[in-house]
């Protein structure tokens, strides 16, 4: 942390004569996630409760150009050993036209567009792996199409770790309240540098390629109350180079609908299709960071949500609470989900004209 507070020092020296503006700010996400999974085919039961603050500063100049320096901190309710469970930092370039953006360093993940629903990232992954650590960009235009591409290094390799990319991409098409899109996740999952004991020479495991393709088409209303109805298609295509059995092809379809008003909603998303995780018993959680239901063996998987979700005092406090259930052709589980997030920002210096 003290680094970062260095590093942001020296940025603002450097960069205020020219700034014209210099913002702080600070978020911060708490999530309490109760899973009662046990009677299911594939997921454990089990609870994630910890919270994150994530202090920001950053300079703004020639309007387009911002640069921000960031620091999270991370804590697990329970962890009494340690002050702080991880320290992370973000730090990145970011331009903003009317309608592109780019971003180049370690940025937050709520900076995308695209629908990444449980199929391509479980909401507990999404709230532990809060960051992309690349570059990318999108196009917005004033009707709410877009379209993006980001990179994301997950991993350097190293003896502990392996190296792993990821290459993210979705895009939406609307015209009146129907819309048509795709979203896109291509994932590289290489050898670590550690030496296999019984091959001198050679890496351990295989070097696995992970991608998933869910086109579809749908169909929203927003008025007195919210309305919306989608129908997509999941394909993947997997293959472990070490078993050279050639490429695992696993797909199936999706319809989700949903209705909102004053906040509380009710959400049911359908999956009748194939085990999308064939290499789960391999790789596990290191591999897949979707919800583990889509690793089904019954060709079915149902999700019903109902709960609260709604935001106060011009945007800043949002509240979510939900019951989801979830049968994967044997048996119910069920989620219960509260998160509370707050967002706040302030510009504390713009130069007198």
């Amino acid at each position: 942390m003290k680094h970062l507070v260095l590093l942001f020092a020296f940025l603002l020296s450097g960069l205020c004569a020219s700034a014209q503006e210099i913002f702080i700010g600070a978020d911060f996400d708490t999530r309490f996630d109760n899973r009662e999974d046990s009677g299911c085919l594939i997921d454990d039961s089990g609870t994630y409760f910890g919270l994150r603050l994530t202090p920001k500063a950053g300079l703004i100049w020639a309007e387009k150009n911002r640069l921000v320096v960031a620091v999270d901190l991370f804590q697990h309710f329970g962890d009494d050993h340690n002050f702080l469970s991880r320290v992370r930092p973000q730090i990145y370039y970011q331009f903003d036209a009317p309608k592109v953006r780019a971003l180049a360093g370690i940025f937050p993940r709520s900076l995308l567009l695209g629908r990444y629903h449980s199929a391509f990232f479980d909401s507990a992954y999404a709230f532990y792996n809060n960051r992309i650590q690349g570059l990318g960009a999108h196009y917005l235009n004033d009707e709410g199409s877009f379209v993006e591409f980001y990179l994301d290094w997950e991993g350097m390799q190293s003896a502990d770790t392996r190296e792993q990319f990821r290459i993210l991409s979705a895009g939406e098409y609307k015209w009146s309240h129907w819309y048509a899109g795709y979203t896109l996740s291509v994932m590289h999952f290489a050898k670590s540098s550690t030496p296999d004991p019984e091959i001198p020479g050679e890496l351990p495991e295989g070097v696995v390629d992970n991608m998933l393709v869910n086109p579809y088409v749908g169909y929203r209303y927003t008025g007195r109350y919210e309305f919306n109805a989608s129908l997509g298609y999941l394909q993947s295509l997997q293959r472990d180079r070490r078993t050279e059995q050639g490429w695992e092809t696993p797909k199936g379809g999706r319809i989700e609908l949903s209705v909102k008003r004053w906040g509380v909603f009710i959400n049911n998303a359908l999956y009748v299709g194939e085990n999308l995780m064939p290499f789960w018993d391999i790789y596990g959680s290191a591999l897949y960071a979707n919800s583990t239901f889509y690793g089904t063996t019954r060709d079915f998987y149902n999700r019903t949500t109902i709960g609260y979700d709604r935001r106060f005092f011009n945007d800043t406090v949002g509240v979510y609470a939900g019951l989801i259930f979830q049968y994967d052709g044997q048996s119910m589980g069920l989620h219960q989900v509260v998160r509370l997030s707050v967002n706040l920002q302030k510009t504390v210096y713009r130069p007198k004209k």
